[in-house]
């Protein structure tokens, strides 16, 4: 597909309609993200851009719901792509699609404002519930990344002083009231585990899980799946 394409029709499209923007220059995986799209009818690509200047031009302008951003373009960072995206669209959801499974990587694309990375290789029914994780409110990292990430952060965690406010003041940070269900989503969160991990292992829907998981967001003031482990731990609810 020509990196000038012309947006994909769907008949079926409702003011539901999920439209997805790909910037990614492997016709191999344009052809595996289109194919994978066709699984969900209210699912529209939007647009699709193979070099980081076509994307500069083309997506800002776009009136897509989620972006799915590759890091290896031939002529620019992806990271700088994410960063000019979370400025320009605010509104929508950045999600990393990449073979670059290092945790540096990682970390500066999620600073660079993405809300999900999702390694190449996985099937195409993990990639569609990644899309449906973000559009839902998560945060999708592939699980070997996620349980990596977690890991360290906990070793940090444990070998960090406490806070200066809270040796200022002698205070901690207040302990919101979790409910029992909400205290089980944390810990498996905690572990690295997506959310269809965890609707599987406490027997409830996965729409529940994003639901709990909004909830966490909203009581410790956060906006990913790390600041809910980090905001837990100063908490003492971990």
């Amino acid at each position: 597909m020509p990196d000038n394409a012309a947006p994909v029709s769907d008949a079926s499209a409702t003011t539901a309609t999920t439209e997805i923007y790909l910037i990614e220059d492997d016709r191999t995986v344009q052809q595996f993200v289109e194919q994978t799209l066709e699984q969900r009818p209210q699912w529209r690509l939007a647009g699709c851009s193979e070099t980081y200047a076509h994307a500069c031009l083309m997506a800002p302008s776009s009136s897509a719901d989620v972006f799915l951003v590759d890091l290896g373009l031939p002529d620019g960072r992806g990271e700088d792509m994410l960063r000019q995206l979370s400025l320009a669209r605010p509104d929508a959801e950045l999600l990393v699609f990449t073979v670059f499974g290092d945790e540096s990587r990682l970390i500066e694309a999620l600073q660079m404002g993405a809300t999900g990375y999702v390694l190449k290789g996985c099937s195409g029914d993990e990639l569609i519930d990644a899309i449906e994780q973000i559009r839902e409110g998560g945060a999708p990292i592939s699980p070997l990344l996620a349980r990596m990430l977690l890991k360290q952060f906990r070793s940090a965690a444990d070998a960090a002083p406490a806070p200066q406010s809270a040796l200022a003041y002698g205070t901690e940070p207040p302990r919101p009231m979790l409910s029992e269900r909400e205290s089980d989503v944390l810990r498996l969160v905690a572990q690295g585990y997506v959310n269809k991990e965890i609707a599987q292992k406490l027997g409830i829907g996965a729409a529940t899980v994003s639901t709990h998981i909004k909830s966490l967001y909203r009581k410790l003031a956060v906006h990913t799946r790390v600041q809910v482990v980090r905001a837990a731990q100063q908490r003492g609810l971990l």
